[in-house]
């Protein structure tokens, strides 16, 4: 790898790195504000991005050079996909930083010897793409309930569609589909009945 691909890294490392910090600073929010219910999205995603950033970093060191198109195949499909999923948030830049690793993993496979370098850029890229969309997928429904009262909601998932949720005094049910109509009534001993049309 040469200087000027180095270059390239390092600076999609720190963009990366950059954003990530961002996000985190973010998602952490003032104390006292309402918790999200989708209580390990957020953290997948700085932990995602962070692997992404650190499987670049190991790419360039000259130890790694048999597995340095594996490397960059993580970490340039990883940081596409999550630059084009978040493309109106935090994805531009690192969609840019992910093509400017497509560019070095372009000239990395070409160097490398043939066919393995193709194979270990394409394994890294699926193993990236595997590790986003599960981990979303996980995170999707890993709901947080607070311990009394109602919360109701809706949602998507990549491969299981629409779903709603309701929590009512600590207890969490997923059904499939969309609903706006949700609600709760309370008794006079305080007990939460779930309303719901769906």
């Amino acid at each position: 790898m040469g200087p000027a691909q180095r270059w390239v890294v390092l600076i999609a490392v720190i963009l990366a790195c950059a954003i990530d910090i961002v996000y985190v600073s973010q998602i952490i929010g003032p104390p006292g504000g309402r918790p999200d219910p989708l209580v390990w999205r957020s953290p997948f995603v700085a932990f995602f991005i962070a692997l992404m950033a650190i499987a670049a970093a190991v790419a360039v060191r000259p130890l790694t050079v048999g597995w340095r198109t594996l490397l960059l195949g993580v970490s340039t499909v990883g940081l596409v996909a999550m630059g084009y999923l978040g493309i109106f948030s935090i994805g531009l830049p690192l969609l840019v930083a992910g093509l400017g690793l497509l560019i070095v993993l372009i000239g990395a496979v070409a160097a490398s010897r043939q066919p393995a370098g193709v194979l270990r850029a394409a394994a890294g890229g699926l193993l990236a793409l595997v590790i986003f969309f599960g981990g979303l997928e996980l995170t999707a429904r890993a709901i947080s309930c607070p311990a009394s009262g109602f919360e109701g909601g809706t949602g998507s998932s990549f491969f299981g569609g629409a779903y709603h949720y309701l929590c009512v005094d600590g207890k969490l049910t997923i059904r499939p589909g969309d609903c706006n109509h949700m609600g709760a009534s309370i008794d006079p001993s305080g007990h939460v009945t779930a309303v719901s049309d769906c």
